[in-house]
């Protein structure tokens, strides 16, 4: 009998109402000190990308494009066949490969030592071969001139692979830190919706409670006691938290970090895969490309040919015109052999120096040969631009090799069939297709489009 009095007295509702409130102070308290802890993290993160990893994938770019830098000097200084222009050049890879030490990364210091070891090597060797020319005393040693020589190109070997090596691997290094920090970004928006949420639902289910006891418990008996009495519903305040909307800037902004994000880590992924003056696929891209188009050709029985393409005489246009107007033609070939691939499917990408390389899929020989005495003869009607009025004439050298329907070990064999059918086709005029043929055969294209 005492609790229907407390009921009648109010005790018990103003005591309920007490406890109510109680439980709404302390769940409000509780979910401000959890928003301000939580996006004092989520501020700390921010910072931490802001200061460390943003500035880390930035150095990352920027020692890229000094490898593609050092690369050009490389070539540069191969090709110079100067002592003043083979020494400045000398000098302006130690000075950039010495801006490597100021970066905390053993592998690119190591690179870079390398590479101006390998420099040194290369001016050295220029300066024998100029001496034992010079030398009047008696007969050039011709021995020891092709000796210096090969030593040189070894070594120009080496700094290339050394430069590709670390393009590779700052390529990669900027693609997982781009990954990384996009994954952290998309956690943390992750969790703060879910903590969010998660808030947000508790006030609903205790709502809902407090609804149900309000209807069940209160209104039923005074609807029942004062039946005449009009029905008056109370407006319960709900209260506006600033953090929300913090919570949903922070959201916004660190969404649009993640898509810009993605967005550097689709273009890291395209550099990666590009050679920077052709626009071309380099050469570890299109050799993947190769391995997988000879993967389906082999579970197919499907054909697929290989072609090995090879400027005529560049040395002779890079020292006549420049390393710039060798450049414009290089570029102006890749151009052309680009658009030989929505017409034949012709994939090409840069071999490295003036070579370039392709492959078409389920195409026979005799189609393949066509394609490449078309594309022969789109070179050969080239004239390329140098400035002053200058225009330089294309030509170039062809070699082919395809499956047949024999049974491979790797594509690599293809590459090295095709790249003994162009040495025979320099060796026996340039300018023109040399394919092979079952049994090791070469079949010599003529200077026109026909094959003999």
């Amino acid at each position: 009998m005492i609790m229907p009095r407390l009921f009648r007295n109010g005790l018990s509702l103003r005591l309920t109402g007490r406890f109510a409130l109680v439980v709404v102070g302390i769940y409000v308290f509780a979910a401000s000190l959890y928003s301000v802890q939580f996006l004092n993290r989520v501020e700390q993160g921010a910072g931490v990308a802001r200061e460390q990893q943003i500035p880390l994938i930035l150095s990352q770019n920027r020692n890229a494009l000094k490898i593609e830098r050092a690369a050009s000097l490389i070539r540069s200084v191969y090709l110079a066949h100067d002592r003043r222009v083979e020494r400045q050049i000398q000098l302006q890879l130690q000075t950039l490969t010495q801006s490597f030490t100021l970066d905390d990364n053993q592998l690119l210091i190591d690179g870079g030592r390398n590479i101006a070891a390998d420099v040194k090597v290369i001016t050295a060797q220029r300066e024998a071969v100029r001496s034992l020319r010079s030398d009047t005393s008696g007969p050039a040693d011709n021995g020891k001139i092709e000796q210096a020589e090969v030593a040189a190109a070894e070594a120009y070997q080496r700094a290339i692979r050394t430069t590709e090596a670390l393009g590779d691997n700052l390529s990669n290094d900027a693609v997982k830190l781009a990954d990384d920090l996009a994954s952290t970004i998309e956690r943390a928006a992750r969790d703060v919706r879910f903590g969010w949420l998660f808030i947000l639902i508790l006030p609903a289910v205790f709502l809902v409670l407090v609804l149900w006891v309000v209807s069940r418990h209160i209104l039923r008996p005074i609807s029942v006691a004062v039946s005449r009495l009009e029905a008056r519903e109370d407006t319960v305040a709900r209260p506006v938290f600033e953090e929300l909307r913090t919570v949903t800037d922070a959201v916004e902004a660190y969404s649009a970090l993640s898509l810009d994000l993605k967005r550097t880590n689709e273009m890291l992924l395209v550099l990666s895969d590009q050679d920077g003056l052709t626009g071309l696929l380099n050469r570890r891209a299109f050799e993947q490309k190769l391995d997988n188009a000879f993967n389906r050709a082999m579970a197919a029985r499907s054909d697929l040919c290989v072609l090995m393409i090879d400027l005529d005489h560049f040395k002779s246009i890079n020292d006549t015109y420049g390393h710039e107007a060798g450049d414009a033609c290089l570029r102006e070939v890749a151009r052309t052999s680009s658009s030989f691939f929505e017409r034949h499917g012709l994939v090409v990408g840069r071999y490295g120096g003036e070579e370039f390389c392709g492959f078409v899929e389920g195409l026979d020989t005799d189609s393949t040969s066509g394609v490449a005495a078309v594309l022969r003869k789109a070179i050969e009607m080239l004239s390329v631009d140098v400035g002053s009025g200058k225009k330089i004439r294309l030509t170039a050298s062809i070699g082919v090799s395809c499956l047949e329907g024999r049974e491979v070990e790797r594509a690599g064999v293809l590459l090295k069939e095709a790249d003994a059918a162009l040495y025979q086709a320099k060796h026996t005029g340039r300018n023109r297709v040399v394919v092979r043929a079952e049994r090791d055969v070469f079949v010599f294209g003529a200077t026109g489009n026909s094959l003999v």
